[in-house]
């Protein structure tokens, strides 16, 4: 009998608590819309025809050209964009892979398209939201044939933003 007893107050004794608990905060950030508004249109200026070549346009607005002849002193521009947000958050930029400019059939591609925010010294997309936050774009003209027709030759494209 003894034996019976000391069985039953074994078990008993083993026997242990297996819970435990954690405290976490919970949080959400709202932030502005993201809103983008273009400021100034991409413009490559006057271009003579009769050759293939390249016209380059920075972020910074210099223009430079080969193979082609380029006509007048002024009149390029980098495309120009105002962002507004929430202060001091990152934003992405989204530039198309190319862009095709048209006139009656004939075409013209703007490639290696490039992009550089106010909150940067070099080319990037990547930007802080700021009071004055804006972005260029800059690219490159391709003209693949000698004879293409004068005038002027255009399309729209778009840019997108968006929060990191």
């Amino acid at each position: 009998m003894v034996m019976f007893v000391a069985l039953t107050v074994l078990p008993v004794g083993v026997k242990g608590e297996s819970t435990a608990s954690a405290t976490s905060s919970a949080k959400a950030t709202i932030l502005e819309i993201l809103q983008l508004t273009k400021v100034q249109d991409l413009n490559f200026g006057r271009i003579s025809n009769g050759a293939v070549g390249a016209v380059v346009l920075t972020t910074d607005g210099d223009r430079t050209t080969s193979g082609v002849t380029p006509i007048g002193e002024s009149g390029w521009t980098p495309a120009r964009f105002e962002v507004r947000g929430t202060e001091d958050y990152e934003y992405y930029i989204g530039l198309p892979s190319d862009i095709t400019l048209e006139k009656n059939g004939n075409q013209i591609v703007i490639e290696n398209l490039v992009a550089r925010p106010s909150s940067s010294s070099s080319n990037g997309l990547v930007g802080v939201v700021s009071s004055d936050a804006y972005f260029t774009v800059g690219g490159e003209l391709v003209i693949e044939s000698a004879t293409l027709p004068p005038g002027e030759y255009k399309t729209s494209f778009e840019v997108s933003v968006g929060y990191n």
